[in-house]
């Protein structure tokens, strides 16, 4: 399969991750807001909402992006392999950090600090994979 235009311009990438970020921020800040107020019911309901956000938005676009435009950009050989899958390896953790958090709350059945803090970790590290894919495959833009 090959990559759709929207992943090969910098300003409709940044369209679809600055979208998915600032849904991710907003469902984030419920969640520690519901936390904060010991509403445990609607806090766990909106950090599963969450973490569907994570997975069906935001991994999914990282699925097709190892998938296809990665592949796309390793076979052409114009930027460095290691960005490239420093950019892999971001998605990874993304996948594996929502898989923890998603596997804990099902045995907690409940939202605890921990998760507060993995649900800030997923932010920071994709605000930053942002500035780095930014920089890294869209250096002339």
């Amino acid at each position: 399969m090959k990559t759709g235009p929207a992943l090969k311009q910098l300003t409709s990438h940044r369209s679809i991750h600055d979208a998915g970020q600032a849904q991710a921020r907003a469902l984030t800040e419920e969640v520690m807001r519901l936390f904060e107020n010991n509403e445990t019911k609607e806090c766990l309901d909106t950090a599963k909402a969450l973490l569907k956000h994570w997975e069906q938005k935001i991994i999914a676009h990282a699925d097709a992006e190892d998938e296809t435009f990665f592949q796309e950009l390793l076979a052409e050989d114009k930027i460095a392999d290691k960005h490239i899958y420093m950019m892999m390896r971001d998605h990874d953790l993304f996948r594996k950090i929502t898989a923890h958090i998603r596997k804990s709350i099902e045995h907690e059945e409940k939202v605890t600090m921990n998760h507060l803090y993995e649900f800030n970790t997923l932010l920071i590290l994709n605000a930053f994979h942002h500035k780095g894919k930014e920089e890294y495959l869209f250096p002339d833009e």
